[in-house]
């Protein structure tokens, strides 16, 4: 029922050091800047905005702690679990994330999914009228490396 999509495609930063022959994610940092989050529903962007206070809380950070059970499935594809710790809203949790990486020229595609609590952001799920929000909400990405090397 409350199934949306958003994107931020300015205010991205990030660094991802991949290993192949060690077959680990060594590092990766991202930010984004929050007021730049868009669902292409100009009320639905205002109530995040709200619910979330992005005004005082401006950045949204990810930060690498570990890469678990990394596998090798085709010369250029590789799935890992990877820990970090996700900083929103001004609150920092440590999380699982799923992610699936291609290698396609010069870029690593990273695909990434989770699943993200209000409740474990110490947050309660937002209501509409009579309805509320489901706790869990499933979280999907794709994200683009470029590399800053002549050969990836």
């Amino acid at each position: 029922m409350h199934a949306f999509k958003g994107w931020v495609e300015k205010g991205l930063a990030g660094v991802l050091e991949f290993d192949r022959e060690a077959e680990t994610i060594s590092a990766i940092t991202a930010t984004a800047e929050s007021d730049r989050f868009e669902t292409g529903d100009a009320e639905r962007n205002k109530a995040m905005e709200e619910f979330f206070d992005l005004k005082a809380h401006p950045e949204t950070s990810f930060i690498l702690t570990e890469c678990r059970d990394f596998k090798v499935i085709t010369e250029k594809r590789y799935q890992a679990t990877i820990i970090g710790i996700l900083e929103f809203a001004g609150i920092r949790r440590q999380l699982p994330i799923a992610c699936s990486i291609a290698e396609q020229g010069n870029r690593i595609l990273f695909d990434i999914s989770l699943k993200w609590s209000f409740k474990a952001f110490g947050l309660k799920s937002p209501r509409l009228l009579f309805l509320t929000v489901r706790d869990i909400v499933n979280i999907n990405a794709h994200l683009e490396f470029v590399s800053n090397q002549e050969s990836v």
